[in-house]
């Protein structure tokens, strides 16, 4: 059954601005105000608008969090939790320096995975070209991020020392569990490195014994095919 209804979009939105109706665009801010970050606080917030896990934003996201690493603090009034003595705002920056440097090094494991696989089953084999190379890059991903960690772990012992506790919890939750023990980021990237290594000898000992198969893959069809 047809409907004698019609639905009539004006995308321009030409209304008189002195009338009742008052075109769409009128309403979005001529000039967007932009944020300029100056202090590693500001790095720090950035960051954590938004959880990225997609490549091109984890890369900016390490880019970001390594600028904030070399830029000066806020002045302590404009810290990001009350500081109450000058012992208070040296473990901050500690906890903070801590901080970043294990969101650097978790972005670096997120990209690494990315690379990785959890198994090379027979049939992956077909594509052990890709996955040379592939490993490859998972495997540098990964040693960059146990360099962050060793960073991180020798913030997280300075700030031990002090015995003021600053107001923020999760920073101080972490320092306590890698001073503890309890967080060990160390043992996990080297597992990764260990299983990674036995992936990548696979596939060595296969492109080994099929030397042509060290190409991309749709190359190597195509000369099977052309057989």
């Amino acid at each position: 059954m047809e409907s004698d209804f019609q639905l009539n979009l004006d995308h321009d939105y030409e209304y008189d601005n002195s009338g009742l109706k008052t075109k769409f665009s009128d309403w979005v801010p001529y000039k967007v105000h932009k944020w300029n970050p100056k202090f590693l606080e500001d790095y720090y917030e950035l960051y954590g608008l938004k959880l990225h896990y997609n490549e091109n934003e984890l890369k900016k996201d390490i880019y970001f969090l390594k600028v904030g690493l070399q830029t000066r603090f806020r002045h302590p009034k404009n810290a990001l939790c009350p500081i109450k003595s000058e012992r208070y705002y040296y473990k901050y920056r500690l906890l903070l320096f801590m901080h970043l440097n294990l969101q650097i090094m978790r972005a670096n494991m997120r990209i690494a995975s990315q690379y990785d696989k959890r198994f090379v089953y027979f049939q992956n084999l077909d594509f052990a070209h890709e996955l040379k190379n592939s490993f490859k890059i998972a495997e540098g991903f990964y040693k960059e991020s146990k360099t962050y960690w060793l960073k991180a772990k020798e913030y997280a012992f300075k700030a031990q020392k002090v015995m003021e506790e600053v107001d923020l919890g999760t920073l101080e939750s972490e320092r306590y569990e890698i001073a503890r023990g309890k967080l060990d980021f160390e043992d996990i990237i080297d597992d990764h490195l260990a299983r990674l290594e036995k992936k990548q000898k696979t596939v060595e000992k296969y492109l080994q014994e099929n030397p042509a198969a060290d190409k991309p893959f749709l190359d190597y069809i195509e000369e099977d095919i052309d057989k």
